[in-house]
């Protein structure tokens, strides 16, 4: 099995967040403007309260913990940096790390600073040098001591963000059928992976770098559905990946350019330490008349209350699949919209154990963050959707464990007692 650079490493098992989508308050960003008013305001505060949260998580039996970092708070104007928000950020990590909880920081978590979305996010000019000196910054506070962060993200799900602003238009800038900003923007975000890794490593030389891969599991049915699926797959899980891995940028999907460039790596290595990898379900991919001719639907099994399929034996198949670039695995996001809490423990217990059996046959995971600890705001579908182990009252802030959450803790404890599976 492949190991961790981090040769004590234990077996991580944690949780996960966002800023925006718990800390309260918003600061001028992109999702202030496109949310609805005051859904963003009615979250956990945890900003404020980052503490209850961790002791939470250590409640749990957890040893990590993921959360983000708010670009807007830090960097409020172009190249003006918020040493407030820094120190609460290091004093978030110094708590963390007081309850025995690994911190793993995602840098850019779907949110952009107003300033930045005004001149195009993504596509802006010079995006990624400006998200480069960002990281340099915030790396340059929270790898040293006392906050000592090891584990960073540069980005989540990048081609969720891309799909769902440019493609779908569910999301800022609210575009639709743009495919030519959308392969642009993949490009512009692997150029700003890579010029922020070569900046982080020369900061903080035992740091390591990931970001966290959106990896649906595509299955084709019908005339062409399995070609399409194999296509699915290329654009949507493997292209961004595989650029990152070795710097041959090779985007392309239908109806948009192929942007072909190679970028020399930093140190000559691949500026993928491990691969985060969150996973949420399959989708079923055919063949249809309509441009651009490829229809994708979730798969016909039970659902959660968004409607996405729960397929718990797709995890063990997209870790084989993701171990193609022979990188240690964090399963960094995976969960459920389940308000009654009727679903969850089983989506937890058959999950876990999906993972497990690629752990047997030798894949190197080196840890599952469940998403998420408490509910959250959830983008698009605002508060509806109930991901946490612990219930949000938005209107009082009252937190409530569901059972779920002893079901977790029961898992890892009974994990921990028993043989590594990847033995």
């Amino acid at each position: 099995m492949k190991k961790f650079l981090f040769a004590a490493a234990p077996f991580f098992w944690g949780v996960s967040n966002s800023s925006f989508q718990v800390e309260g308050n918003p600061q001028p960003s992109d999702w202030s403007l496109f949310a609805k008013p005051g859904t963003a305001d009615r979250v956990t505060s945890f900003y404020e309260k980052y503490d209850r949260d961790f002791g939470l998580a250590q409640e749990l039996g957890a040893n990590a913990f993921r959360l983000s970092v708010a670009w807007e708070r830090i960097e409020p104007a172009p190249g003006v940096f918020n040493e407030d928000a820094l120190d609460h950020y290091e004093k978030m990590i110094v708590a963390l790390r007081a309850r025995g909880l690994e911190p793993v920081v995602t840098l850019h978590h779907f949110v952009f600073p107003l300033w930045l979305a005004a001149q195009g996010g993504v596509l802006a000019p010079n995006f990624p040098a400006t998200f480069a000196r960002f990281s340099e910054k915030v790396v340059g506070r929270l790898a040293k001591p006392p906050a000592r962060v090891r584990m960073w993200m540069t980005f989540n799900e990048p081609m969720v963000l891309l799909h769902l602003g440019y493609l779908e238009g569910q999301w800022p800038p609210a575009r639709k059928g743009d495919a030519t900003s959308t392969i642009e923007g993949a490009a512009n975000l692997a150029r700003a992976h890579i010029e922020a890794t070569r900046r982080i490593r020369a900061l903080a030389p035992e740091a390591q770098v990931s970001i966290a891969q959106h990896w649906r599991l595509f299955h084709g049915k019908g005339f062409l559905g399995p070609l399409l699926a194999r296509l699915s797959d290329w654009v949507f899980n493997r292209q961004m990946v595989k650029a990152l891995h070795t710097g041959r940028l090779s985007f392309w999907m239908p109806g948009g350019p192929w942007i072909r460039e190679t970028i020399p790596l930093p140190e000559n290595r691949s500026t993928l330490d491990f691969l985060g990898l969150n996973y949420y379900g399959r989708m079923m991919v055919s063949f249809t008349f309509k441009a651009p001719f490829v229809k994708v639907e979730e798969g016909p099994g039970p659902k959660s209350d968004l409607g996405w399929e729960i397929y718990p034996e797709g995890l063990t198949q997209v870790l084989k699949d993701a171990d193609d670039y022979g990188l240690p695995i964090l399963i960094s996001e995976n969960g459920i919209a389940d308000a009654a809490d009727s679903r969850r423990a089983n989506f937890l217990r058959n999950h876990i154990a999906s993972m497990n059996e690629a752990r047997r046959a030798g894949v190197p995971v080196m840890g599952y963050l469940h998403w998420s600890l408490t509910d959250n705001f959830e983008w698009a579908f605002a508060l509806e959707p109930r991901f946490g182990l612990v219930a949000v009252d938005y209107a009082t802030g009252r937190l409530t464990k569901r059972p779920s959450f002893e079901t977790y803790r029961a898992l890892i404890k009974a994990d921990r007692a028993s043989p590594d599976p990847a033995r």
